[in-house]
């Protein structure tokens, strides 16, 4: 396990201890996305780590740091995936964090503490609770799937054409995990946000899957042909990317 691998776990697992069972909850936009203290304390906690072990690292953040561009040293953190989720008292919920360096990725983590879930990567390959982990072989007529993001919906509605198998957890976070472990098979993330992909698709590619990534596509797979069905048929275009800003 690299140094930067263990960082992230203790960062993870200390991010967590500050999380209990009560909470305030506010509405983030004119658009209902919720945002607790919480999200904001776990993300103070984990930029002020970052800044006493890594100060020539970059960082970027939901709720602090959203505007930032990713440069060649970085952290990317996600201090609550799933908020509403949590707000709510569902479980699909997640604390992600990525590393990188010198352009790529070197490590990341997505801790899942309701579901007592930890999964990691590093270089030596992608583990959940220290057990290795691999994507799965099924393809697209037995796989379950995941399309998510602001501009899912079309996306949803294409896929159910060539597959009923997809499933709506509300959080990239969970999606991206469970693709890496073999329980889902796909999933897209229909959006930009650097927090919410980039730690699963790098745990996704060190289980054995594969990734794409355009413009409001960010794809990880069990292997390329459910890549590339996902690809043909869960993109936005520019019209409805639009009309998604404008509300």
């Amino acid at each position: 396990m690299t140094k930067e691998l263990k960082f992230l776990i203790e960062l993870v697992k200390g991010a967590s201890e500050l999380i209990n069972d009560e909470f305030e909850i506010r509405v983030k936009d004119e658009n209902g996305d919720l945002v607790t203290n919480f999200d904001l304390e776990i993300e103070n906690y984990m930029i002020h780590k970052i800044k006493e072990n890594y100060s020539d690292f970059s960082i970027i953040s939901e709720e602090t740091y959203n505007q930032e561009n990713l440069i060649d040293n970085s952290f990317v953190i996600d201090p609550i995936d799933g908020t509403i989720n949590f707000a709510h008292g569902i479980p699909l919920w997640g604390i992600q964090v990525a590393c990188i360096k010198n352009k790529k990725t070197c490590a990341a983590v997505i801790y899942l503490p309701r579901l007592n879930e930890l999964y990691y990567a590093d270089e030596n390959g992608a583990f959940l609770n220290d057990k290795p982990i691999s994507v799965n072989s099924w393809g697209i007529h037995r796989g379950i799937y995941t399309v998510e993001g602001p501009g899912k919906i079309n996306g949803q509605f294409k896929m159910k054409e060539i597959s009923m198998h997809c499933r709506d957890f509300f959080c990239a976070a969970v999606n991206f995990a469970w693709v890496a472990a073999g329980k889902l098979s796909a999933t897209n993330f229909v959006w930009d946000t650097l927090w919410d992909y980039i730690p699963g698709e790098f745990i996704v590619e060190k289980a054995g899957g594969v990734v794409y990534n355009d413009k409001n596509m960010h794809i990880a797979a069990n292997n390329l042909e459910f890549l590339q069905t996902m690809k043909d048929n869960t993109a936005i275009n520019s019209e409805e990317k639009l009309a998604l800003v404008k509300k």
